[in-house]
């Protein structure tokens, strides 16, 4: 296996078609949500933050760059400060927009089920 720098990982995760939702990158960053890699506190977390601020585009935009952030540092073996970073200087400004966006879209899909049925 060849070693590679958390930049590197950082780099390679971010390239393709962000705005794609079958995307590699976005299917994992929903496996984030929904518990797969920190468990079912996590997901329920996540549920309870959305239902609660789901008409909040101020607060789902900071939540989910935390997210993103936070996925793609413990992806990359890096600090939370050094994933930001390299995502801001890998992804223009309005690509990154676009992407916080879809990636909100992605996080409401979580609780799509809860809102049809309530």
């Amino acid at each position: 296996m060849t070693d590679t720098t958390a930049k590197t990982r950082i780099i390679r995760d971010l390239q393709g078609d962000l705005m794609d939702s079958d995307n590699v990158t976005r299917r994992y960053f929903r496996a984030w949500l929904d518990g797969s890699y920190l468990g079912e506190q996590h997901y329920r977390t996540n549920k309870e933050f959305l239902m609660a601020h789901r008409t909040e585009p101020k607060k789902l935009r900071s939540w989910v760059i935390n997210q993103f952030t936070q996925f793609t540092a413990t992806d990359a073996y890096c600090s939370y400060g050094y994933a930001q970073k390299v995502i801001v200087d890998t992804i223009d400004r309005d690509t990154l927009e676009k992407l916080n966006d879809a990636l909100i879209d992605d996080a409401l899909d979580l609780i799509a089920y809860d809102l049809e049925v309530a």
